[in-house]
């Protein structure tokens, strides 16, 4: 019975095998309709058309937007890790979670108001990006409150 269905296959294989390598053939007439066919025209000039599949001209460029995504999609999700581990801690020890909070709202007060440039991750991208003087003044003012707020003064 097995050697029935290898020899039926194999048989099947042969046949189809001039099939996939049949060559076509393009030409235009004199109407200007485009014709194919397996046999060149007489008295017509025609090229040879490839039929085997290649990759696709944009294919490297549809790759490297499906790695983007993913790219993107892995950080997003690293995101929401972080920030429900943030969450869970601030609930488990709310007292050293809120301290760890000011203190990073402190460094983040001097590196605004000390360095000549300051780059933040773009969350969409992940690159680094220098921020413009306009966007510092809004850091600058939410950072002063959540420092004031965390000295337990008003905020200026």
């Amino acid at each position: 019975m097995n050697t029935v269905r290898a020899l039926l296959a194999a048989v099947l294989v042969v046949l189809a095998a001039p099939a996939l390598g049949a060559k076509y053939y393009k030409w235009v007439d004199e109407n200007g309709v485009t014709h194919y066919d397996t046999q060149p025209p007489r008295g017509t000039s025609a090229e040879e058309v490839r039929t085997h599949r290649s990759a696709s001209s944009d294919q490297p460029e549809a790759l490297e937007r499906l790695r983007e995504q993913r790219e993107a999609a892995a950080r997003a999700d690293e995101a929401a890790r972080q920030q429900q581990a943030r969450q869970q801690r601030a609930a488990e020890q709310p007292d050293q979670a809120r301290q760890e909070e000011c203190e990073q709202y402190r460094r983040n007060l001097e590196t605004l108001q000390n360095k000549p440039v300051v780059r933040v991750k773009n969350p969409d991208s992940g690159e680094m990006e220098v921020i413009d003087q306009e966007r510092r003044a809004q850091m600058l003012e939410r950072t002063r409150a959540a420092v004031a707020f965390c000295d337990g003064r008003p905020a200026p």
